[in-house]
C-alpha cells in the first residue's frame, strides 16, 4: 500500500465510446465511495484491535469522511485491447441516506443517479422526469446501481474472522469473511482483508448471492482529509464472464465538505440543479 506522497499515474485522456459493456464499471465509482457510515464512525487506526464490526465501520469510513458536501472522482476503464476511457465524478451526499452522482466528464457526461433511502432514479439530459428504478436492477450492460451508492459494509454484511493473519503485498492483514444480512445488501458475501496494524483495508474480494466471484478490489493509496486517513485509490479487477480481463482505477481526487442545497435531493428538481 502507498501513500499520497509517493505519487500518482499521469492522467490519461478520455477516449470516445467503444461499447456499453465498458460503462457498467464507471458507475462503480460512486458505488464504492458512499456509504452510509457517519463521519463520527471509529478511525482505521483506532479500530484496528477492536471487534470486527469496528473494522467495518473504520473502512466505511476511509471512503466517507464528510457528513454534507462533495466527492469528486476520477475513474478511468481498461479493457485489454482497447482505448481506456476515463471519466470525472462528483458524488454530493447529504447525511446517511442522500445522494446525487453527477458524471461531469467523459462517456457518460450529464448523466446523473439520484439516491434518497432505499428509492432510486436515473436523471437523463433531454427527458422530462426522472426515471425511477429498483436499486438492483441493472443498467448500461450490467451496471447495476447497488453499485453506485448501497456498498455498506458494516450494515450489509456480518464479519466472522479468520484465525491468525495472511499477507497483502508487505503488510499483514486480518481477514474477514463477509456474509450479508438481507437480500437487499449488495453482494451476497465476500472477504475483506484490512491491515493488523492501521486497521485500513487492504483488499476486499466480493461475490453475488450464487457463490459466483464478481469483483476483486484492492485499495492502494490513502491520503489525509477533513483531519483523518482517507482512500485516495482503488483498483478493481472485475471477474465475472462477461466483465473478465476489465479493470477499472478510482481516484478519489478531493473531499470537499460543505452545504448542499436539499433541492439537489429532490427527484423533481435534481436535474436542473449543478
Amino acid at each position: 500500500m502507498r501513500r499520497e506522497s509517493e505519487g500518482v499515474p499521469g492522467d490519461r485522456r478520455a477516449a470516445p465510446l467503444d461499447g456499453v459493456r465498458r460503462l457498467r464499471a464507471l458507475f462503480l465509482g460512486a458505488a464504492l465511495t458512499w456509504s452510509a457510515t457517519s463521519p463520527g464512525s471509529p478511525g482505521a487506526s483506532s479500530a484496528a484491535a477492536g471487534s470486527p464490526e469496528d473494522l467495518l465501520r473504520a473502512a466505511d469510513a476511509t471512503r466517507r469522511p464528510i457528513g454534507e458536501g462533495a466527492i469528486h472522482i476520477r475513474a478511468a476503464v481498461e479493457v485489454p485491447g482497447e482505448t481506456t476511457v476515463v471519466s470525472a465524478l462528483e458524488v454530493l451526499v447529504q447525511g446517511e441516506d442522500r445522494a446525487l452522482c453527477i458524471f461531469r466528464e467523459g462517456p457518460l457526461s450529464g448523466r446523473r443517479v439520484l439516491i434518497v433511502g432505499d428509492r432510486v432514479w436515473l436523471l437523463i439530459p433531454g427527458t422530462s422526469r426522472p426515471i425511477p428504478v429498483s436499486p438492483n436492477q441493472r443498467l448500461l450492460g450490467g451496471a447495476s446501481i447497488a453499485d453506485v451508492a448501497r456498498l455498506r459494509l458494516a450494515s450489509e454484511f456480518t464479519a466472522e474472522p479468520r484465525p491468525g493473519e495472511e499477507p497483502i503485498d508487505d503488510d499483514l492483514c486480518r481477514v474477514l469473511d463477509l456474509k450479508a444480512k438481507t437480500r437487499k445488501a449488495s453482494y451476497g458475501g465476500g472477504t475483506l482483508w484490512v491491515g493488523a496494524e492501521d486497521g485500513l483495508p487492504r483488499r476486499a474480494r466480493f461475490t453475488l448471492p450464487s457463490g459466483k466471484e464478481a469483483k476483486d478490489v484492492r485499495f492502494t493509496l490513502y491520503g489525509r482529509a477533513a483531519g483523518r486517513t482517507v482512500l485516495k485509490r482503488m483498483e478493481i479487477q472485475h471477474l465475472l464472464p462477461s466483465e473478465r480481463g476489465m479493470r477499472t482505477t478510482l481516484d478519489f481526487v478531493d473531499y470537499e465538505a460543505r452545504t448542499l442545497d436539499p433541492g439537489l435531493f429532490d427527484p423533481a428538481s435534481a436535474r436542473d440543479r449543478s
